[in-house]
């Protein structure tokens, strides 16, 4: 299975914490109702995909750090060099949500 990724509007951090441990986990653009508006961009991850389509926007050379982000959930430490101790960790099943940095402007 392919990275399923969902991409959604939220006034901040906190606020996708807290929809995030209502739901378990659960994606806010799948929770009855919506907790926030968005779309489904399967296999349209930020890093390689999203970047691409912005280098190509912007008529620039796609960079691994062209998209900016911060990770917003899991809220455990990250794992160490040798990954999550146990399947139940949060960085081995997920979900994650990274925060995208507006973008800087082209020089």
């Amino acid at each position: 299975m392919g990275v399923l990724t969902d991409y959604f509007r939220a006034p901040n951090a906190a606020a996708v914490v807290q929809s995030l441990e209502e739901t378990d986990g659960g994606s806010p653009l799948h929770a009855e109702p919506p907790v926030f508006d968005g779309v489904d961009a399967k296999r349209v991850d930020p890093v390689v995909v999203l970047g691409q389509l912005v280098a190509a926007i912007r008529r620039t050379e796609w960079r691994v750090d062209l998209v900016e982000q911060t990770t917003v959930w899991a809220t455990s430490p990250e794992p160490g060099p040798d990954g999550p101790e146990s399947e139940d960790d949060p960085w081995a099943t997920g979900p994650w949500v990274s925060e995208l940095h507006p973008l800087r402007p082209v020089p």
